[in-house]
């Protein structure tokens, strides 16, 4: 079984959509035999993702720090939950063994996350794909600025990054399926 590291916020946004297109891609990854790991939470995007792929039969685990345990209510409905001591740990953690990362919209936390990765990727520590699932846009403004970057010379391989966006889960997961091979499973 493939391991995703899914990155997601632990509020669920504005509106509906937010909420409604996360648990479908959980149930959509679960389908395709992915195993996910993410931040372990219960609630907001995190969530509503673990839920969709715990509803389809797909294997969760979660990585959540201490001190945030009782914020983002640790989600004790999936497979395993392991409480780490620090950020750092976690997304260690979360990182290891991933074949993919797939980025949900979010906060600060979940661009921290993503940036991370992707910066790693760019210096080669990390070799893995990155997904964004940009629901109504949420990640243009983001796709916007790392242009702005590249054209002032400031990044200066982004091909390297492996970096796709699906506009919802559907082309997501048609994304993910083309970058890291269909498992019939």
């Amino acid at each position: 079984m493939r391991q995703l590291c899914v990155f997601a916020g632990a509020a669920k946004g504005i509106h509906d959509h937010y909420e409604r297109e996360s648990e479908r891609l959980g149930g959509m990854l679960a389908a395709r035999n992915f195993s996910v790991i993410y931040g372990g939470g219960r609630t907001g995007l995190m969530g509503a993702f673990s839920r969709g792929a715990l509803n389809a039969g797909g294997h969760v685990t979660g990585i959540i720090p201490h001190f945030l345990e009782s914020l983002e209510v640790g989600n004790g409905d999936i497979q395993k939950l392991l409480i780490v001591e620090s950020m750092h740990e976690r997304k260690a953690t979360m990182y290891k063994d991933s074949a993919g990362f797939v980025v949900l919209p979010g906060g600060l936390g979940t661009l921290d996350e993503m940036m991370e990765v992707m910066t790693w990727k760019q210096l080669g520590l990390l070799q893995a794909p990155v997904f964004a699932l940009d629901i109504a846009g949420y990640w243009q403004p983001l796709l916007g600025m790392m242009e702005h970057a590249e054209s002032q010379g400031f990044i200066h391989n982004r091909g390297i990054i492996d970096f796709h966006v699906g506009s919802d889960p559907d082309h997501l997961v048609d994304l993910i399926d083309r970058h890291l091979g269909k498992n019939s499973g």
